[in-house]
């Protein structure tokens, strides 16, 4: 009997994609968090996730220097702020233009107290120094400590100036007369923020162990708290009693380092040198100019932290970030709880209440503040990248402005219906626009921004399909705005038939149908044709190995399809022979990407077949979109070569043929008398063709009979044998 084997030509085969219907989408703002993604301009966020109109931020003085290091006020309402990085102070008198006051031989200064009599004390850095600073801008080196930094100053009930610097983590106290004595050594590196509790004690933050400290008028001191990053600043102590600070991770060393360079006036510089373990900051050196070194600090986890203490309580984190820095606190005004503090990002201002309320109270326009002060009439506001002074005024403007981030459709998409839920009060109103684009960043190329879409129940986005959209709300008065929800339809995306692969496909071992495994069979099926002289006669036929390669029946074709936009996909298989036109429906309408046929169903020859596949499940006739795949040619042959037995030559040798129907001759050998295989080439010396001649010289054959058996392979692993008698 005659057995079958299948030889397949194809590509590999890669996962089908997964299922998921494509529909309309929303993108809903509603929450704080999906709020503060985007741009504040005057707006402020509170924490139920209601933007409204925010505190008034009036210009105080801007100067030509990179930062604001340090504000101050006097008690009769003078303002003063020192820089960097030519070390000037300004001062800006009640009812007058702010001025340049004095400018420090060193080129920062970061802390600044004003005297009991009139004067200002400046604490300046490196080589740092504390100078008395009269009313007429004339000045005087009032203490030098021997330190790198000052960092803080600030006096004590007695009018001592206590002074906290680094990088030996001392802390001076210095009397009226300008005699200074080492008061506490902290044992930090950096002693970096100083405040009076109401019993009069002092509380320090240090560096690089994040420790905070009360220290007493004798000078002995007690640990309030180690935090688990290294630098504690900021120290503020509100009317109850609670103490705020922020833990950080190095932030002032970060900040420093990020201040665009700058050439100073004078010879000194600083330059900061990689960050130590635990976020110490760099020396310094003296130089012909300004320059800070790059960051070299990595911390994991938290970023920086806004502590409280509370007398007779657990120290409580009120709020923590992985991405942003504390760079200033401030108290809030007097009977309300909790406090201010500014952020390196994006200039923001946050107010925290009772309850662990955070608010977003301001988003200034500098990349970063640097400073708050609490004042009668406001909060002023320091920045940095372009250093000026700022009042966040108690009551709200007049009109702010949100904007969102550019929202990724992650394709073109059409706009539906845009609707709002805020409340609009006496004086107050919301307008919202749209724009949209096909950049990740909206330059010249983006639609110009709607008129308002009046109606907040829902009104249909005039901007034109585009792959990102982006809406802005104008708020005035006591307007208020809750959320926002916007439809979109994404344009439909054709799917992807990434392979195609056609495998033969035998049934598991130990069962005769069902589960089938894909790959090539090892089965061989023999012809074989006997003559006894040399003349043709009719073939015999024997199973040898029939049985297993005949359990391979069935063709597995396997495909890997995706839909970018996640659409289920169904899939139409056909098929065709070499030379024929039409395509022939195998099924239609397959979920998955496998099907198996019978291979009885084909006859011996080559085929191609074609994978169909749409999104029509998923989309509507005027929006399904498909996508095929052709094999490459794929080669049935169930049968073996056919070996007839020639007549010898003229010097006597062994003549066969072999011919196949459907693929070339692949190899030939020859046994005698039952002996080993030996190779035989045909004639024309390279086996490669549908029919090929054999000639077989045996010159050292004893006399007698002998057998002679030719074995021949076709491409597909069928075998056929022919003998022939010797006698």
């Amino acid at each position: 009997m005659v057995t079958r084997v299948l030889v397949i030509l194809v590509a590999g085969i890669l996962p089908a994609a997964g299922a998921s219907a494509a529909s309309s989408k929303v993108w809903e703002v509603t929450s704080y968090a999906d709020f503060l993604a985007g741009t504040f301009r005057g707006t402020a966020l509170e924490r139920d996730g209601s933007l409204r109109v925010a505190p008034a931020l009036d210009t105080v003085h801007e100067s030509d220097q990179s930062v604001v290091w340090s504000v101050a006020r006097a008690a009769d309402g003078t303002l003063y702020y020192g820089t960097g990085h030519q070390g000037k102070v300004y001062r800006i008198s009640p009812g007058k233009e702010g001025a340049l006051l004095w400018q420090a031989p060193e080129i920062e200064v970061f802390a600044l107290a004003p005297g009991p009599r009139g004067d200002l004390f400046a604490g300046t850095s490196p080589n740092g120094k504390v100078y008395r600073i009269s009313p007429d801008g004339s000045a005087e080196e009032f203490f030098d400590p021997g330190e790198k930094y000052i960092w803080a100053v600030v006096f004590d009930r007695d009018a001592a100036l206590l002074v906290a610097t680094g990088d030996r983590g001392r802390i001076y106290r210095v009397t009226p007369g300008g005699d200074g004595e080492r008061w506490f050594e902290s044992e930090q590196r950096h002693v970096m923020a100083l405040a009076l509790d109401g019993n009069g004690d002092l509380l320090a933050g240090t560096d690089p162990e994040g420790i905070l400290y009360r220290v007493r008028a004798d000078g002995s001191a007690f640990a309030l708290y180690d935090s688990d990053l290294p630098e504690v600043r900021g120290v503020q102590v509100a009317s109850d009693g609670a103490i705020y600070f922020a833990a950080m991770g190095g932030g002032m060393d970060l900040l420093l380092r990020s201040i665009p360079v700058q050439q100073a006036s004078g010879t000194v510089q600083v330059a900061a040198s990689g960050a130590q373990a635990g976020g110490q900051s760099g020396a310094a050196r003296v130089s012909s100019s300004v320059s800070y070194a790059q960051p070299q600090v990595a911390y994991s986890g938290k970023r920086s932290a806004l502590m409280r203490l509370m007398p007779g309580r657990a120290v409580e984190e009120v709020w923590s970030s992985n991405e942003q820095n504390i760079l200033g606190i401030a108290l809030r005004a007097s009977g309300e709880e909790g406090v201010l503090f500014a952020t390196d990002s994006e200039g923001r201002v946050y107010r925290t209440g009772p309850r662990r309320r955070l608010d977003l109270l301001s988003q200034t326009g500098k990349s970063q503040t640097t400073a708050l002060l609490r004042v009668p009439d406001g909060t002023l506001v320091a920045s940095a990248h372009g250093g000026g002074l700022y009042r966040l005024a108690a009551e709200a403007a007049l009109e702010g402005v949100y904007e969102t981030a550019p929202r990724n459709t992650e394709g073109v998409s059409s706009w539906g219906r845009l609707s709002w839920k805020g409340q609009e009060l006496e004086g107050g109103a919301v307008e919202i626009r749209t724009r949209s684009g096909n950049t990740y960043r909206p330059d010249a190329s983006w639609s110009a921004w709607s008129d308002p879409l009046a109606d907040g129940g829902g009104s249909v986005v005039p901007s034109p399909p585009a792959r990102f959209l982006q809406w802005q709300a104008t708020l005035r008065g006591p307007a208020r705005l809750d959320s926002v929800r916007v439809h979109y339809l994404p344009q439909n995306s054709a799917p992807v038939v990434r392979s195609l692969n056609v495998v033969p496909e035998a049934p598991s071992s130990g069962s005769s149908s069902g589960g089938s495994q894909s790959g090539a069979t090892s089965s061989s099926s023999y012809s074989v044709t006997v003559s006894a002289s040399g003349a043709s006669s009719s073939p015999q036929q024997t199973g040898g190995q029939a049985a297993s390669a005949a359990a391979v029946r069935k063709l597995a074709i396997v495909w890997g399809a995706e839909d970018p936009d996640g659409d289920e996909l169904r899939a139409k298989v056909s098929f065709r022979g070499e030379g024929e036109s039409a395509w022939k429906l195998i099924k239609e309408d397959l979920p998955g990407s496998r099907l198996s046929i019978e291979s009885d169903a084909l006859a011996d020859g080559r085929y191609e077949f074609r994978v169909e596949v749409d999104d029509g499940k998923a989309n509507p006739p005027g929006r399904m979109l498909a996508a095929e795949r052709v094999s490459r040619a794929v080669l049935v042959d169930r049968t073996p070569p056919q070996i007839r037995v020639l007549p010898p030559g003229e010097s006597g040798e062994l003549r066969f043929s072999a011919a196949d129907a459907a693929s070339e001759i692949r190899s030939a050998e020859y046994a005698v008398d039952a002996g080993p295989w030996t190779p035989l080439l045909p004639a024309d010396g390279i086996p490669d063709s549908l029919t090929e001649e054999f000639s077989l010289r045996l010159e050292d054959l004893s006399a007698g009979e002998h057998l002679i058996v030719l074995r021949v392979r076709d491409r597909a692993g069928n075998t056929a044998l022919g003998k022939s008698l010797r006698r």
